[in-house]
């Protein structure tokens, strides 16, 4: 039996769980920067925004709160109104 091998792919198995597991707390991480902060904190960081309380569609009311924000692109205001190409107004 080659047991080379078998250390090999198990040292290769130990890196591979050991990266994963690296990326899945630093996304943790992330979202866990702005959990608790305060308006003015929240306001100041970056990577943070602040979320006004609201009453959900089911009834429950949901508290002001910071939380990361978003990577996705907001749309431009000044495009809102507009209405998209082959579509009547």
């Amino acid at each position: 039996m080659n047991f080379n091998h078998i250390k090999s792919s198990r040292v290769a198995l130990q890196v591979a769980l050991l990266s994963g597991a690296m990326l899945f707390s630093a996304a943790g991480l992330a979202a866990s920067q702005c959990k608790g902060m305060q308006q003015d904190a929240c306001a100041a960081a970056g990577q943070c925004v602040w979320v006004n309380g609201y009453m959900r569609k089911d009834g429950r009311s949901v508290a002001s709160h910071c939380k990361t924000r978003s990577g996705k692109k907001m749309p431009d205001q000044a495009a809102w109104g507009k209405p998209k190409l082959g579509q009547a107004k």
